[in-house]
This record gives structure tokens, sequence and C-alpha cells, in this order.
């Protein structure tokens, strides 16, 4: 199958790619059918998560855990029926990261996609306990954070 992309041009994929969102991204319940791109950078933590039904919507994404050791919550049992989810082993989290400018950039912790990896069925799964946030900074302190704003030492 050929999905046209902004990004990438024009690429072909399997259809075994192909991630179907039975609980669609919020804001784009129009659009159910995604692929998930590797970034140009080979050891990049970030991938793409492509509309093959809109070229010009992709959202980079990222797997949450290697930014916050601590993240964590339970799969509902209703996600676990309506992913099919049998084996833990198979889920795949990912967050959608906003990067506003090198300085702003941010992780929906509060809503991670669920990908159940053995069907290639997923959701955005809106998490209602845990105190996270749509808007995570990514890093802990901002590009230059650490330098002191006053030289003159008293």
């Amino acid at each position: 199958m050929i999905v046209n992309t902004k990004r990438f041009g024009q690429i072909e994929i399997d259809n075994n790619q192909m991630i179907i969102f039975e609980s669609p991204i919020l804001g784009f319940g129009d659009l159910k059918k995604y692929v998930l791109l590797q970034s140009e950078e080979k050891k990049s933590p970030f991938e793409f998560l492509q509309s093959a039904e809109n070229q010009d919507l992709s959202f980079i994404v990222t797997d949450p855990f290697a930014f916050f050791p601590q993240y964590e919550f339970q799969l509902e049992p209703h996600w676990i029926e309506t992913l099919a989810v049998t084996d833990e082993s198979d889920i795949m989290v990912m967050v959608i990261v906003t990067v506003r400018s090198a300085d702003d950039i941010s992780c929906n912790l509060k809503a991670p996609v669920v990908i159940n990896k053995s069907n290639n069925s997923a959701a955005q799964v809106v998490l209602d306990h845990g105190g996270y946030t749509t808007q995570q900074p990514l890093f802990r302190e901002k590009k230059g954070a650490d330098i002191d704003a006053d030289p003159v030492k008293k």
C-alpha cells in the first residue's frame, strides 16, 4: 500500500504495518489509520505516527519510559478488551510530543497512545488518575537554566 506523506513523500508499507485506532486520537476522530515511521536519525528516541488518511498529519511520538522512568499506569479492563490484549508484552506505549520551540518541548503523559503489537490495534487512553499532565516538559530544565544570571559573587 502507498501512503502519501508531507514529511517523507510517498512510502510503501505492508498492510501488517498499519495501526488501526479503535479509539481515535483526540481531535482527529475521523482518522483511524496510521503508520509508525522511524526518525531520519537512526538512533533518535522519536518516531512519527503518520496518518495514512491525511498526508499532512503526523505526530512526533516517543517511549515515555525513556524520559520518565517512574511513569506508570494500570490499563483498565475496558481497554484490554477493546485492544484484544492477551499478553502484556504485546503492549507498546507511546506519548505525543509537542515542540513549540527548541526550549519548549513537552509530552502528553495524560493521554498515552497504547498499541497492541500483536494485532496493530491502538487507542489514545485518557488517564483519570496519576496526576499526569498533557504538557509535561520533556527536559527538566530549559536551556541556560543552569547559567548564573548574576556573575558577580557576593
